[in-house]
């Protein structure tokens, strides 16, 4: 059931005097009053709010301004020009029936992103943002008029998030979240815990952690990142945040991997998981040698090239769906 046209127009003046910046500590306690008082009261005044950001062509129809002109010539006293033209320009939306219609897609079921093995996949959200699965990965979005959730269920995603300041951005992972306006970042669910690495902009992460006993109140662990930076968040541990360089770490959603001074054992893990040939180390010692280089994602073949051109190994034996590599 809908509110009534009145309280619809009450949420409105409510609306215009919040958004003027002009709104006294009386006035701000007169709002939270109103706004308990029926439960209907809040749904108009986030109707409106909806609208009001959504609106966009709607407030210059000029059935629109004929209206918003009317309510201007009556408004309160209070009002300031500002407030005023706020409140009559959503009072002219409000008999439009624009708070209806203003954005019908905001409200979005629940829909499910997927890879599978090998596979690595660029979506684009209904809000505009961009989000690049890694392989054999699940994730879940859905969208409300105040906020853009999302939750990912299995293995690791780059999100490259559309500016919107009134709707956070808000990534679910293994009991964390991460909030985010406008930023590009990456979320990796890997072994006990989760790495979080900020290429772009600020985002928030946030947990609930309970007490020293089973009878404490549970409180929130927070940390506010900035770009180039990573967060480690191990299931049972400390977090730890570093500065590292992130276009290196988030690289595979290019389809680029970069390493800098790795081991050609985890390198080769990083590689096997996007190839159906995968290059197997018999030997410990070669395992641990280091490497720096590009190799495109999954490229296997280029990266054994590499590391006999650097001497670093040798293949040994080498079948359909496997490379083995000992030592030189």
């Amino acid at each position: 059931m809908s509110p009534a046209p009145d309280i619809h127009r009450t949420a409105a003046d409510w609306f215009a005097r919040k958004r003027s910046g002009a709104m006294t500590v009386t006035e701000a306690a007169e709002l939270e009053a109103w706004l308990t008082v029926d439960a209907e009261h809040r749904m108009a005044l986030e109707s409106v709010e909806l609208m009001w950001a959504a609106s966009g062509a709607i407030r210059s129809e000029p059935a629109v301004l004929g209206i918003r002109e009317e309510a201007l010539k009556s408004r309160p006293r209070w009002r300031t020009p500002l407030t005023g033209a706020i409140a009559a320009g959503l009072a002219a939306l409000v008999v439009t029936g624009a708070v209806v219609t203003a954005r019908p897609d905001l409200n979005t079921g629940p829909r499910t992103f997927s890879t599978s093995a090998g596979q690595t996949s660029t979506f684009t959200l209904p809000d505009g943002s961009k989000v690049t699965l890694d392989e054999g990965s699940v994730l879940r979005a859905s969208e409300s008029a105040h906020r853009r959730n999302l939750e990912l269920v299995r293995g690791r995603a780059f999100f490259r998030v559309a500016k919107d300041p009134s709707r956070p951005f808000v990534v679910a992972a293994r009991g964390r979240t991460v909030t985010a306006v406008g930023t590009a970042f990456d979320v990796n669910l890997q072994g006990a815990g989760v790495k979080v690495t900020l290429l772009e902009g600020k985002v928030k992460v946030d947990a609930p952690v309970a007490g020293p006993t089973a009878l404490a109140p549970r409180h929130l662990q927070s940390t506010e990142m900035t770009a180039g930076s990573q967060l480690l968040a191990p299931d049972n541990g400390s977090w730890r945040v570093a500065k590292i360089d992130a276009s290196q770490e988030v690289s595979w959603a290019a389809g680029q991997m970069v390493f800098t001074g790795r081991s050609l054992e985890e390198v080769a893990e990083e590689l096997n998981r996007h190839s159906d040939k995968k290059v197997v180390i018999a030997d410990a010692s070669v395992g641990r040698a280091v490497i720096s280089g590009s190799f495109d994602s999954g490229d296997v073949e280029g990266f054994v090239r590499a590391v006999e051109g650097y001497g670093l190994a040798r293949v040994d034996q080498e079948t359909q769906d496997r490379i083995e590599l000992t030592a030189p």
